[in-house]
């Protein structure tokens, strides 16, 4: 309403106009219940990327993770973690399957990266990444940074015409998005076969190639995140690991798959106030279910509800670590510890 109103020329433009627009996380969750079938992400990403043009968006943080990805190719300006790149000298420097790391899982949680290699080596799969990785963009599309995300997925775009892959595996639903709906419609860029890990890790888990072989006990919940799940319509396979692995009981919230609440991932930067309200009512929830822990597949929501995680909760973790344990591939998850006592 308030951006109808700003464009008839009814209110004027002011900073509380602003934050209202930046504050929208984009999660689609309006639209499972809009009775009119409004699509108000793509209004506020419109209104987003109009700011811009006029010179008036994004807010200044915003225009800092621009600066980091202008610098180091990714969103958070850090160095890959040593860990993490000792294991990517040792990988094929071809293979049809890339694995494309995102900023989040390489620069912050390189663990969850790290159990996904050791996964596709228990599957026997071959399968390498972009060295030169850098930010897909989709983040800075969201901000209204239209030709800034062309360029940074238009970089993206030429590595893959060079390494030429048939498959593009992503943990991180944002990049899923964007190569699976935005790379296609770019000149001359090739067809890819794109896959979310969860997409992978089920098809493993039924044709034989991977065995939840340990037991686990815990009763969990499975968070679906907004890009896996209002975007991607990816809701049944995270589900279906979950279930594979013997003592894991799945426990789900009375707000799920399409009505699951958003974790605000995409407004903790300079929200994170916000952000925190929005994840404290997810736990609500958990506590009210009496689950011990939260299971997720993305990086971003990992990160929220890992930050916010009240103490009655065991563990926050991502789904790959979990079946990374299950198959034998990691001896131990530290925030498991208390389940494998």
């Amino acid at each position: 309403m308030a951006i109808q109103l700003l464009r008839e020329g009814k209110i004027r433009f002011d900073n509380e106009i602003l934050e209202r627009i930046y504050t929208c996380a984009l999660c689609k969750s309006c639209e499972e219940i809009c009775p009119g079938l409004v699509k108000v992400t793509d209004i506020v990403r419109e209104t987003r990327r109009q700011l811009v043009e006029k010179g008036i968006g994004p807010l200044p943080e915003h225009l800092a993770m621009l600066d980091n990805i202008n610098r180091t190719g990714n969103i958070l300006g850090k160095a890959r973690p040593p860990e993490l790149q000792r294991l990517i000298d040792e990988l094929p420097e071809r293979a049809d399957t890339i694995l494309y790391m995102g900023c989040v899982a390489q620069y912050v949680y390189p663990s969850h990266l790290i159990s996904m290699f050791r996964i596709l080596e228990e599957m026997g799969a071959e399968f390498t990444v972009l060295r030169d990785e850098a930010c897909c963009g989709n983040y800075l599309a969201e901000l209204g940074l239209k030709e800034e995300a062309e360029e940074a997925l238009m970089k993206t775009a030429r590595m893959f015409k060079e390494y030429r892959p048939e498959t593009v595996v992503t943990l991180c639903p944002m990049c899923y998005n964007t190569f699976k709906n935005d790379l296609p419609k770019l000149e001359n860029t090739l067809r890819l076969n794109v896959k979310h890990s969860t997409q992978l890790l089920e098809e493993a888990l039924e044709s034989g190639r991977l065995k939840a072989s340990r037991r686990l006990e815990m009763r969990v919940v499975y968070k679906d995140p907004c890009h896996l799940g209002r975007y991607a319509e990816i809701f049944d396979a995270p589900r279906n690991v979950l279930k594979k692995i013997d003592g894991v009981r799945l426990i789900e919230l009375n707000r799920a798959r399409e009505f699951s609440r958003c974790c605000g991932g995409t407004i903790r930067v300079p929200y994170s106030d916000l952000r925190n309200s929005l994840c404290e009512t997810i736990f609500d929830e958990v506590q009210e279910a009496k689950a011990d822990a939260v299971a997720t597949s993305c990086p971003t929501c990992f990160h929220n509800l890992y930050s916010t995680a009240p103490y009655s909760i065991k563990g926050v973790f991502d789904l790959v670590e979990i079946l990374a344990y299950a198959v034998g591939q990691i001896e131990r998850i530290e925030d498991l510890t208390g389940f494998l006592e």
